[in-house]
């Protein structure tokens, strides 16, 4: 009995040491940081949509996301219908202390008031499905339609917390966590609610193969 007790007793010690030894040799490795072409080389027509404005991120608004890269862009489709504004904020890392911010929690921080809060689901190229966050906002009398999510070499993430627990593993597994916030806003003209949402989900399906190339494959699957 004291001998199963001692090999108990020495199991359990061995096992402590050898998660001690994973973790520390998890801290010690040099995080992959991978290097993406820039934002700004990012396609100034995509589908029916052509670039018209590339706007400029406030001071305050930068300094508070402090993304390693960032887009921001007004597109026209060709046929002057509808315009339609695309924000990226990329992030070679989670493992920092400013990260992005869900829109849900800055949306209405900005007088925006939710009318719809639910998911829609976009066509990714070789025809699969994603689900992403599907918003109406409105403010003043002005009402829009805002699709966003978190973008991972795994795919889209609709809430943060899918994306730590992405975060975490792949940690383990790759030792990478790059990630980028997506967001569409399309202004809803009249009650054309259901053609904004058609003309935001066909930007995000278009600009889908762009967003892809801010996500290298790991050295290890190259």
């Amino acid at each position: 009995m004291q001998l199963l007790t001692q090999r108990k007793t020495l199991l359990i010690g061995f096992l402590i040491l050898a998660g001690q030894a994973a973790i520390s040799l998890l801290l010690i490795r040099e995080e992959y940081l991978p290097s993406p072409p820039p934002l700004s080389a990012f396609s100034d027509r995509i589908g029916s949509w052509q670039t018209t404005t590339n706007v400029d991120i406030d001071i305050e608004s930068y300094q508070a996301l402090s993304p390693d890269d960032v887009l921001n862009r007004v597109y026209t489709r060709e046929d002057k219908v509808s315009s339609a504004s695309m924000f990226i904020g990329y992030y070679k890392t989670q493992h920092r202390a400013k990260n992005a911010h869900d829109p849900k929690v800055c949306l209405p921080g900005g007088g925006w008031t939710p009318e719809v809060n639910t998911e829609r689901s976009i066509r990714l190229p070789g025809g699969g499905l994603a689900s992403v966050n599907y918003y109406v906002i409105s403010k003043g009398g002005v009402r829009n339609v805002v699709i966003y999510w978190f973008q991972t070499h795994k795919g889209p993430k609709v809430g943060e917390q899918g994306l730590r627990l992405q975060r975490v593993m792949d940690t383990w597994r790759e030792n990478r966590t790059d990630m980028a916030l997506v967001r569409i806003v399309v202004p809803v003209a009249g009650a054309q609610l259901e053609k904004a949402t058609g003309f935001a989900v066909e930007l995000a399906e278009s600009s889908y193969p762009e967003i892809l190339k801010q996500f290298p494959a790991s050295p290890s699957k190259s």
